[in-house]
């Protein structure tokens, strides 16, 4: 897609005499799936469990709700854990270059009102409060059993490794980036 793009601004140029050059300054790989360990932190989730809010939470939570555009989900849709998806993500995140180089797991915990929009400032609103701190300990909790199983089994780490040489086969690491240094020097 990315050649495809720069082929149309080049022709884009071409048209109207003009010049186009770019520089990327910013890339990541996609998230390398790794299900063995997927699986494993699924079952740790549905032992810890979801969340479930207070009368006082149940309030502030329907009044951030009532902000929303769009289908709002149930409150109890925060205590239930769903089903293990491993479909590909739509975001972007630096994880998927980690998850190139050793296999990876992540989680998704109920710390914010069913229905928030992620970098909103509904979801800042809930980050003070105790529901999301629980969230976040729910989120904890499971990455530490997964820690544990890891610990324990050498089997499982076998099994994902495996399962990670085989999904990245020949494929050699390399930052889209390239060598290059930071585009912002924000240190100095």
């Amino acid at each position: 897609m990315f050649e495809r793009v720069t082929r149309a601004a080049r022709g884009a140029a071409m048209g109207t005499e003009t010049k186009m050059e770019y520089e990327v300054i910013d890339g990541t790989h996609d998230l390398l799936i790794n299900k063995t360990l997927a699986a494993d932190m699924q079952t740790n989730l549905e032992k810890i469990g979801g969340i479930t809010y207070t009368p006082d939470e149940i309030v502030f939570a329907q009044k951030l709700q009532s902000t929303f555009l769009g289908k709002i989900p149930s409150l109890d849709s925060a205590a239930i854990v769903t089903p293990l998806h491993t479909d590909k993500s739509q975001g972007s995140t630096d994880v998927g270059d980690v998850s190139y180089i050793v296999p990876t797991v992540g989680l998704s915990t109920a710390t914010w009102v069913p229905g928030t929009a992620a970098h909103s400032w509904q979801a800042v609103a809930c980050g003070g409060k105790d529901m999301g701190t629980r969230g976040m300990i729910a989120a904890a909790k499971t990455l530490a059993f997964t820690a544990i199983d890891l610990y324990l089994n050498p089997a499982l780490i076998k099994k994902a490794t495996d399962e990670f040489n085989t999904l990245k086969g020949d494929y050699k690491y390399k930052p889209l980036l390239g060598d290059r240094k930071p585009a912002l020097n924000y240190r100095d």
